[in-house]
Protein backbone atom coordinates (compact mmCIF):
# COMPACT_ATOMS: atom_id res chain seq x y z
CA UNK A 1 0.00 0.00 0.00
CA UNK A 2 0.90 3.46 -1.07
CA UNK A 3 1.78 6.25 2.15
CA UNK A 4 3.08 9.50 1.29
CA UNK A 5 5.51 11.13 3.47
CA UNK A 6 7.39 14.43 3.85
CA UNK A 7 11.05 14.32 4.39
CA UNK A 8 12.98 17.36 6.45
CA UNK A 9 16.79 17.30 6.32
CA UNK A 10 17.97 19.32 8.80
CA UNK A 11 21.30 20.46 7.30
CA UNK A 12 23.68 22.06 10.58
CA UNK A 13 27.05 21.68 10.46
CA UNK A 14 30.08 19.61 9.15
CA UNK A 15 33.64 19.64 10.91
CA UNK A 16 36.81 18.35 9.91
CA UNK A 17 36.71 18.32 6.49
CA UNK A 18 39.40 17.02 4.13
CA UNK A 19 41.39 20.03 2.35
CA UNK A 20 40.23 19.82 -1.32
CA UNK A 21 42.04 22.75 -2.33
CA UNK A 22 45.64 23.71 -2.65
CA UNK A 23 44.30 26.60 -0.06
CA UNK A 24 44.20 23.97 2.36
CA UNK A 25 40.60 24.82 2.35
CA UNK A 26 37.54 23.55 0.43
CA UNK A 27 34.24 25.54 -0.55
CA UNK A 28 31.60 22.70 0.55
CA UNK A 29 27.98 22.07 -0.31
CA UNK A 30 25.61 18.65 0.70
CA UNK A 31 23.73 17.01 -1.53
CA UNK A 32 21.56 14.76 0.04
CA UNK A 33 19.43 11.37 -1.82
CA UNK A 34 16.23 10.13 -0.32
CA UNK A 35 14.63 7.31 -2.93
CA UNK A 36 14.32 9.63 -6.09
CA UNK A 37 14.71 13.04 -4.75
CA UNK A 38 17.97 14.98 -4.08
CA UNK A 39 18.84 18.42 -2.55
CA UNK A 40 21.62 20.80 -2.24
CA UNK A 41 22.89 23.46 0.71
CA UNK A 42 24.33 26.27 -0.13
CA UNK A 43 27.99 26.67 -0.86
CA UNK A 44 30.40 27.96 1.82
CA UNK A 45 33.56 29.21 0.72
CA UNK A 46 36.94 28.52 2.43
CA UNK A 47 36.16 26.52 5.21
CA UNK A 48 36.21 22.68 6.43
CA UNK A 49 33.68 23.27 9.06
CA UNK A 50 31.02 24.61 7.21
CA UNK A 51 27.65 25.39 9.13
CA UNK A 52 24.71 25.60 6.76
CA UNK A 53 21.79 25.54 9.09
CA UNK A 54 19.40 25.16 6.48
CA UNK A 55 16.55 22.85 6.35
CA UNK A 56 15.71 20.94 3.30
CA UNK A 57 12.42 19.57 2.91
CA UNK A 58 11.42 16.98 -0.11
CA UNK A 59 7.61 16.77 -0.25
CA UNK A 60 5.43 14.18 -2.14
CA UNK A 61 7.74 11.28 -0.89
CA UNK A 62 5.82 8.06 -2.11
CA UNK A 63 7.03 4.83 -0.56
CA UNK A 64 5.27 1.02 -0.71
CA UNK A 65 4.47 -1.30 2.06
CA UNK A 66 3.01 -1.63 5.72
CA UNK A 67 3.20 1.37 7.78
CA UNK A 68 4.84 -0.39 10.88
CA UNK A 69 7.75 -1.42 8.20
CA UNK A 70 8.00 1.71 7.71
CA UNK A 71 8.02 3.26 10.85
CA UNK A 72 10.68 0.23 12.29
CA UNK A 73 12.74 0.39 9.07
CA UNK A 74 12.72 3.25 6.98
CA UNK A 75 14.50 3.90 3.62
CA UNK A 76 18.70 5.01 3.83
CA UNK A 77 19.32 8.75 2.79
CA UNK A 78 22.29 8.93 1.46
CA UNK A 79 24.37 12.70 1.51
CA UNK A 80 27.74 13.55 -0.01
CA UNK A 81 29.89 16.09 0.78
CA UNK A 82 31.31 18.28 -2.44
CA UNK A 83 33.92 21.03 -3.03
CA UNK A 84 32.13 23.34 -5.21
CA UNK A 85 35.36 24.23 -7.95
CA UNK A 86 35.12 27.61 -9.74
CA UNK A 87 35.70 25.76 -12.83
CA UNK A 88 34.59 22.46 -14.11
CA UNK A 89 32.27 20.08 -11.49
CA UNK A 90 32.18 19.59 -7.87
CA UNK A 91 34.91 17.47 -6.72
CA UNK A 92 33.34 14.76 -4.27
CA UNK A 93 34.63 14.86 -0.29
CA UNK A 94 32.93 12.02 1.46
CA UNK A 95 29.82 10.24 2.05
CA UNK A 96 27.39 9.13 5.11
CA UNK A 97 24.17 7.56 5.45
CA UNK A 98 21.85 8.20 7.52
CA UNK A 99 18.25 6.76 8.72
CA UNK A 100 15.32 9.27 9.26
CA UNK A 101 13.33 9.24 13.01
CA UNK A 102 9.80 8.49 10.94
CA UNK A 103 6.03 9.90 12.73
CA UNK A 104 3.28 8.46 11.33
CA UNK A 105 -0.11 10.51 11.09
CA UNK A 106 -1.48 9.57 13.92
CA UNK A 107 1.36 10.04 16.29
CA UNK A 108 1.55 13.75 17.97
CA UNK A 109 4.63 15.64 17.22
CA UNK A 110 6.05 16.20 20.26
CA UNK A 111 9.34 15.52 22.67
CA UNK A 112 10.92 13.12 23.79
CA UNK A 113 11.06 11.77 20.25
CA UNK A 114 9.99 14.91 17.80
CA UNK A 115 11.55 17.02 16.84
CA UNK A 116 14.74 15.10 16.23
CA UNK A 117 18.07 15.60 17.80
CA UNK A 118 20.93 16.61 15.82
CA UNK A 119 23.49 13.81 16.00
CA UNK A 120 27.28 13.06 14.17
CA UNK A 121 27.77 10.87 11.37
CA UNK A 122 31.01 9.63 10.22
CA UNK A 123 31.75 10.95 6.55
CA UNK A 124 34.08 8.64 5.07
CA UNK A 125 36.02 8.74 1.57
CA UNK A 126 36.93 5.28 0.07
CA UNK A 127 38.35 3.31 3.56
CA UNK A 128 39.07 6.73 5.81
CA UNK A 129 37.03 8.98 7.38
CA UNK A 130 36.52 12.61 6.20
CA UNK A 131 35.34 14.68 9.10
CA UNK A 132 31.71 14.18 10.54
CA UNK A 133 28.09 15.80 9.85
CA UNK A 134 25.98 17.22 12.58
CA UNK A 135 22.28 16.82 11.39
CA UNK A 136 18.69 15.56 12.16
CA UNK A 137 16.48 13.72 9.22
CA UNK A 138 12.56 13.01 10.26
CA UNK A 139 10.25 11.36 8.02
CA UNK A 140 6.59 12.55 8.31
CA UNK A 141 3.98 10.76 7.24
CA UNK A 142 0.91 13.15 5.25
CA UNK A 143 -2.42 12.33 6.23
CA UNK A 144 -4.39 10.62 3.59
Amino acid sequence: EKQVFQLRAHMYQARSLFAADSSGLSDPFARVFFISQSQCTEVLNETLCPTWDQLLVFDNVELYGEAHEMRDDPPIIVIEIYDQDTVGKADFMGRTFAKPLVKMSAEQYSPPRFPPQLEYYQIYRGNSTAGDLLAAFELLQVPP
